[in-house]
């Protein structure tokens, strides 16, 4: 990790802490409804980054579950406090979601998509401009399938 911070945050206790060392490549407001459960709300913010820019300090648990899509989406959270911070999927290897609210600072943060829109209780008001998709957004092309 380069030693340029973008981002810093921690859970709720403060013993799980991270730093990013680079700006989100995706942002997005998810209505799936695991993100509806781990959050209790009508939605999850969520910026992903490089799993490579993150670097994270302190113990942390996880849980697995199984997508709508078959992947497995392993979310991260403070065994104290039980603060939701950071989340993979098989679907993106290599790429950490990290539950924005756990930002020191996140007025930099912008979705720029809403996902799992069939989902979205109607009393979540979201941004009318946004890209909305379905289900979830469709996967980035895969290297072997952007050089054909």
């Amino acid at each position: 990790m380069s030693e340029a911070i973008f981002a810093s945050g921690h859970c709720l206790c403060g013993a799980v802490e991270f730093t990013v060392s680079s700006a989100p490549i995706l942002s997005a407001q998810c209505h799936c409804e695991h993100c509806q459960r781990a959050s209790g709300t009508g939605h999850m913010s969520l910026a992903f980054f490089p799993e490579a820019a993150v670097a994270i300090r302190g113990e942390t648990r996880h849980f697995d579950s199984v997508t709508d899509t078959g992947s497995i989406n392993t979310r991260y959270f403070c065994p104290t406090c039980g603060s939701r911070l950071f989340g993979q999927t098989t679907m993106r290897p290599g790429v950490l979601g990290i539950a924005v609210g756990a930002f020191d600072q996140h007025t930099w943060f912008k979705p720029n998509r809403i996902v799992y829109h069939r989902n979205k209780p109607a009393w979540d008001f979201m941004d009318p401009n946004l890209p909305t998709f379905e289900t979830g957004a469709p996967p980035p092309p895969s290297k072997d399938k952007a050089s054909s």
